[in-house]
């Protein structure tokens, strides 16, 4: 790509060995607010029973259900740390929408990091 630079392309491929996987990270599950991750209908009507029993319901709206500081839909396992989410394939929209990578993800691990 003309636009660009040897240097952007070294500074991503750097900033991309040092970006963990999501199973050894799982930072964007974690916060402390309630309503951190929304749940819509379309994402409410995809779950099945034991996924909507870590939904709670608020005036607000529905949000996945947050236990220790994290989603209750996180899975922290071994040494090292895997981090894996119980209900995958019903998950919220919001959790599909965040790519490994984005700007996005890479914020929550810098801020991480800076803690």
């Amino acid at each position: 790509d003309p636009t660009t630079s040897r240097s952007d392309t070294v500074t991503n491929a750097v900033a991309e060995a040092v970006l963990p996987e999501c199973t050894a990270c799982g930072v964007c599950c974690f916060s402390d607010r309630p309503d951190y991750l929304p749940v819509f209908q379309v994402d409410y009507d995809r779950m099945d029973e034991p996924a909507r029993g870590l939904v709670s319901k608020a005036p607000e709206g529905r949000f996945m259900l947050m236990r220790d500081g994290h989603c209750s839909a996180l899975r922290i396992e071994g040494q090292p740390q895997r981090t894996t989410c119980a209900i995958y394939p019903m998950r919220p929209d919001c959790c599909h929408w965040l790519v490994r990578g984005s700007a996005l993800c890479r914020s929550y691990v810098a801020e991480r990091r800076s803690e």
